[in-house]
């Protein structure tokens, strides 16, 4: 791990206990031992200097250039080792060959777009890398954090009126309820009122959400070709396919 992290490159032999300044928890240092191997292929900086404006608004970022992975992180997030976990998972998900989201590039001056294409993969590869997490002991980002946030934005959205069918609005709804339907971490009665809140405010991104996130557990997700299909039919269902590309295990645009 290099990068922020120290004057110079990591041997894969030396121990990480830190990560832009922050020093590792006990857990955090034993998922960093397990992915030693994938890290030493990764440059974390603090999001705030991302030279892309929509990207500095965001708690994380995760980009690959084929060989090296930037994963840029807000060195001042309350759940600052699940926010780095997370990313570094969504890291080794791309290496593994899971299917990624790209904007055409006239999204450059549609920033929109750019935040769409985000979300559409993470609606399928969110729950997988969650699923992992959990799996091998590591616990994810606070959901109730997560949760709060997520109603906020829901009465803040609504301000804006019934979204406009397949707008940036709709679509966003949509894809979060199918985020939060896939993912099994995000459970409890809080749980419960984000979901009605999102089904009072946006009902119809509610309803195609819904239905698709059914559709994706039927045929299910969590391999590679799977997500890849979940994610192309989650993409049709909104009208995406001419303003994001998706990406299989080849690098071939799709």
């Amino acid at each position: 791990m290099h990068g922020y992290v120290t004057s110079g490159r990591r041997p894969i032999s030396e121990p990480i206990d830190g990560v832009l300044g922050r020093e590792l928890s006990p857990r955090a240092r034993r998922f960093a031992e397990e992915y030693a191997d994938f890290l030493v292929r990764v440059d974390f900086g603090d999001i705030a200097d991302h030279p892309l404006e929509y990207v500095r608004s965001a708690e994380a970022h995760c980009s690959s250039d084929g060989v090296r992975h930037s994963i840029w992180l807000d060195k001042e997030s309350p759940d600052f080792e699940g926010l780095m976990m997370h990313q570094v998972m969504r890291g080794v998900l791309m290496e593994k060959g899971y299917p990624r989201t790209a904007s055409q590039p006239t999204a450059s001056f549609e920033p929109h777009l750019l935040y769409l294409s985000s979300l559409l993969s993470s609606a399928v590869t969110d729950p997988i890398i969650d699923m992992l997490l959990m799996e091998d002991g590591y616990g994810v980002y606070d959901r109730e954090l997560l949760i709060h946030r997520t109603m906020e934005q829901v009465w803040l959205d609504a301000r804006a009126g019934v979204p406009k069918k397949f707008g940036l609005l709709f679509c966003k709804w949509a894809l979060l309820t199918v985020l939060f339907k896939l993912d099994l971490t995000y459970e409890g009665a809080n749980v419960g009122v984000l979901h009605a809140l999102i089904r009072k405010k946006f009902p119809e991104s509610w309803q195609l959400g819904d239905e698709l996130a059914r559709s994706v557990k039927k045929k299910g997700f969590k391999e590679r070709h799977p997500a890849l299909l979940a994610i192309l039919d989650i993409r049709s269902a909104l009208k995406l396919e001419h303003r994001i590309l998706v990406i299989d295990a080849e690098g071939i645009r799709l």
